[in-house]
């Protein structure tokens, strides 16, 4: 292993994981708004409104994410709707998270208690104030651990990026054993990086579940 290969290029990586950051930021910020959103769209009283939220949900996560990189990336300039590549993948991306979200904040609603939605109602609190006041507290707490392994998720999948041209830390591995013809080196360098990044998202939602299965 080349030492001094590794000490060269470590700061054109660790540029390239600034970006990896930078787009997981970005669309954590807008994918969890959206899928908040979507999620508390699914128990709303109008039964066409949460069908057509259900079948817009399925219809994106059946699709894969690269495929969402590619249509939003190359196929919109067919309807003169052209994106550039950094905006392109955060859009892309969010979209998977909203979605995925949405799923995360259904699946805490539901697993609240149909008692407490009855007990609430009982003491006067309208529908809105008892999915803010009383079901969506608690749930808070039981969307926590999915919803950081999707972040985990999500840091390893912005290497997609680089297939439309964003730098960011896969793209920077590439260009920098493009430019060195050390892919062992590199690519351990990069593994590594993205385990640095990872490992304590995977800690603290192991650490969360635990919490909240505690008695």
């Amino acid at each position: 292993m080349n030492l001094t290969v590794v000490v060269e290029t470590l700061p054109y990586l660790l540029r390239g994981t600034v970006s990896t950051v930078a787009i997981a930021a970005a669309v954590v910020v807008l994918g969890t708004a959206a899928g908040v959103v979507l999620g508390l769209l699914r128990f709303v009283p109008w039964t066409w409104l949460e069908t057509v939220v259900a079948w817009v949900v399925e219809l994106v996560r059946a699709v894969p994410l690269l495929l969402l990189i590619f249509f939003i990336f190359f196929g919109l300039p067919a309807l003169n709707i052209r994106i550039p590549t950094f905006p392109a993948a955060v859009l892309a991306m969010s979209l998977w998270m909203a979605v995925n979200t949405s799923e995360v904040v259904r699946g805490g609603i539901k697993s609240i208690p149909r008692g407490q939605f009855e007990a609430a109602r009982s003491t006067g609190l309208t529908g809105l104030q008892t999915m803010r006041y009383v079901i969506f507290p608690q749930a808070v707490r039981r969307m926590i651990p999915p919803f950081v392994g999707l972040c985990t998720i999500l840091v390893k999948d912005t290497s997609l990026a680089a297939i439309i041209g964003v730098f960011e830390l896969t793209r920077a591995a590439q260009e920098t054993i493009e430019r060195t013809l050390r892919s062992f080196e590199i690519y351990l360098v990069t593994a590594a990086i993205y385990f640095a990044i990872c490992f304590p998202l995977t800690r603290f939602a192991q650490k969360a579940e635990a919490r909240l299965h505690r008695p």
